[in-house]
This record gives C-alpha cells, structure tokens and sequence, in this order.
C-alpha cells in the first residue's frame, strides 16, 4: 500500500501537463522496446532479416526516452524545483546525443 501513496502523492504534487506527457514518452518508449523484442527474437533464429529496422527502433526509442527527461528537465525549470536538475539536464543531452550517434552509424 505505501508505493500506491507514494505514486497518489507525487501525482498530487505534480504539473498535470507534465505529469500526462511523462507518462506518454515512457509508455511509448517501453511499447518500442517490447516491440523490438519480438522483432529481435526472430532475427537472432534467423539470418534472412534485416536489423536496419531494429536500429531505427532503438534511435527510436532513444528520442522518447530523451524527451521524457527533457520534460522532466523542462518541468524543473517551470516549478523552480532544482532537485538533481544537473543529473537530469546531462541524462537528456546524453540520450539525445546516443539517438544522434545511432543515427549517424545508420546513415
């Protein structure tokens, strides 16, 4: 019962806006990641397909998770609460930064 008032009170204490687009980006993320796993597992079994797409996937799936600390950074700045702001800021510039390298070994 604690971790259902834990999350009852961290949505209290939230931005709704914020709040709804975190949990957007992390959804979005987590359903690329199971999607690239089922798409993983037959590739793995079999030479035949490309993993072209599962690279896609995963630049993919870099962006949502760089955008939902971009939003969390975004949020920090709006209610003036710096708890672990730096920690947060790098981990957004670090994933959009893996997204672009991905991207430019794709390409």
């Amino acid at each position: 019962m604690k971790l259902i008032d834990k999350i009852q009170e961290r949505y209290k204490e939230r931005n709704k806006v914020f709040l709804t687009l975190d949990i957007l980006f992390t959804l979005l993320s987590m359903g690329v990641a199971i999607w690239m796993l089922f798409l993983a597992i037959p590739a793995l079994t079999g030479s035949s397909q490309s993993t072209h797409f599962l690279v896609i996937l995963t630049i993919v799936m870099t962006i949502f998770l760089g955008m939902t600390y971009g939003i969390r950074v975004i949020e920090m700045i709006v209610t003036g609460k710096r708890e672990y702001f730096a920690l947060m800021l790098f981990v957004t510039i670090l994933m959009f930064g893996i997204a672009t390298f991905e991207w430019w070994l794709l390409v």
